[in-house]
């Protein structure tokens, strides 16, 4: 009997405890969209889209932001130092592995560079991000087919965003080219 009081007085200090604090300190279900519990580093989840960061402020977006801002100088030797540690701290960060892919090929290494590519739409396969780098690589290769089928996946997945079109106007180029020489 003593033994029940002290199971109920406990669960209830426990519930009022719960009760008291604030959602944001409240157990979360870790699969829930925006949270990663496993690792504080790594960017929200962001569903299988995965081309939008969370706005919050943490050092693993400080890095991922600097790692851009390294790209758009040209700078793809800093930005793929940056890159590899936010991927040893997550090896599945999406965004960064298909950051570094690209990275590889601005460098002139499609090989290395597909491969981040097939990774990420392996994990995600309507990734935007990564569909339309890979899109755009295959056309580097002359390769229209798989091209094509990266802007249908896009198509699916977000019907008219930036990373479909951009693609399409891509495809679009490519073929005018091709019918003119």
């Amino acid at each position: 009997m003593l033994a029940s009081v002290r199971f109920a007085a406990c669960a209830g200090l426990l519930l009022g405890v719960g009760l008291l604090l604030p959602p944001s300190a409240q157990a979360q279900d870790p699969n829930a969209p925006g949270l990663n519990l496993s690792n504080p580093y790594a960017k929200p989840n962001t569903g299988s889209l995965g081309s939008s960061l969370n706005e919050t402020v943490t050092p693993r977006n400080e890095q991922y932001d600097e790692a851009l801002a390294r790209m758009q100088s040209g700078d793809y030797n800093g930005a793929m130092l940056i890159l590899n540690k936010l991927i040893a701290m997550d090896p599945i960060d999406a965004d960064a592995l298909t950051q570094l892919g690209y990275c590889y090929q601005k460098q002139n290494q499609p090989g290395k560079a597909m491969s981040y590519y097939k990774k990420v739409i392996g994990m995600k396969p309507q990734h935007l991000i990564a569909n339309e780098y890979a899109g755009e690589l295959l056309l580097d290769l002359k390769n229209l087919s798989g091209a094509e089928e990266r802007l249908t996946v896009l198509q699916d997945a977000c019907v008219s965003c930036d990373e479909y079109n951009q693609l399409k106007a891509r495809i679009d180029a490519y073929k005018l080219s091709a019918s003119q020489g």
